[in-house]
């Protein structure tokens, strides 16, 4: 799903493509940015604005004559982006799909539900890494006992675990409010969303800290997380965004 900068997703000059002309064919045109997976996917599903600037989704062949993908390396290897254009690429009438509901507001559900999905990711990220670091603690000796004695280490694995146990109360509460599309979701996804990327970026800095120069090596391999983590914190919206999102919300009311 190819989706826009976070600020202007759901309005029709966010929206990476756009469809022009009329019958039962149209042309759609755009591009977008580091969609997650378009190296290899065979289909793609595109957010563009209709003649009248409607958002919908347009189903598209990755093989369709006027679509082009072009491979965008990341710092994280784990997984794969890319470029998305299309160039007055002919799209036929059932392949595109219309919102049931408020247009602006589905698109905004879509990438609330993408959010979330990449805070869930990011629970499961720092929790490795603590899970690593307390081993390495308990078995890694320096003076004559084990790192894990040290009240230094001790505090900061407590800090890791603290942090963690708070974003699985905040990404909970986005789950709960995404799947009831209650009123209080929008706040509850930027919530879980912000805390839990930049929560991941710290306990994985700290994972690699606390592992002393072999967490620095290719061999203990915390440098990959610590870049999984860094381009979750970006996907979708970065902390800046969300936080600007519960700024803007709370200063209306």
């Amino acid at each position: 799903m190819a989706f826009a900068s976070d600020a202007d997703a759901c309005h029709p000059a966010g929206l990476p493509f756009h469809l022009h002309g009329s019958g039962a064919h149209r042309m759609l045109s755009g591009s977008a940015e580091f969609v997650l997976d378009a190296p290899a996917a065979e289909q793609l599903l595109l957010f563009a604005a209709d003649e009248g600037g409607v958002p919908v989704v347009v189903s598209v062949p990755t093989h369709a004559v006027g679509i082009a993908r072009t491979t965008q390396p990341v710092l994280d290897r784990s997984r794969a982006f890319g470029r998305v254009v299309a160039e007055e690429l002919t799209v036929p009438a059932n392949s595109i799909h219309r919102f049931t509901d408020d247009p602006g507001t589905a698109v905004r559900r879509i990438r609330d539900r993408a959010a979330v999905l990449i805070a869930c990711d990011s629970i499961g990220l720092g929790e490795a890494m603590l899970a690593a670091t307390v081993s390495y603690a308990g078995t890694r000796s320096q003076f004559g006992r084990p790192i894990g004695s040290f009240q230094a280490v001790k505090h900061a694995c407590a800090d890791m675990l603290v942090q963690l146990t708070v974003t699985r109360h905040l990404v909970d509460a986005a789950v709960r409010g995404v799947v009831a599309n209650g009123p209080e979701s929008e706040v509850a996804v930027a919530m879980a969303k912000s805390h839990a990327c930049a929560t991941a970026v710290d306990i994985a800095g700290k994972a690699m800290q606390l592992h002393g120069g072999y967490g620095y090596t290719w061999e203990s391999g915390i440098h990959r997380y610590l870049e999984r983590a860094t381009l979750n914190r970006a996907l979708y919206g970065s902390p800046r965004d969300y936080r600007r999102r519960i700024a803007d919300r709370y200063s209306r009311s």
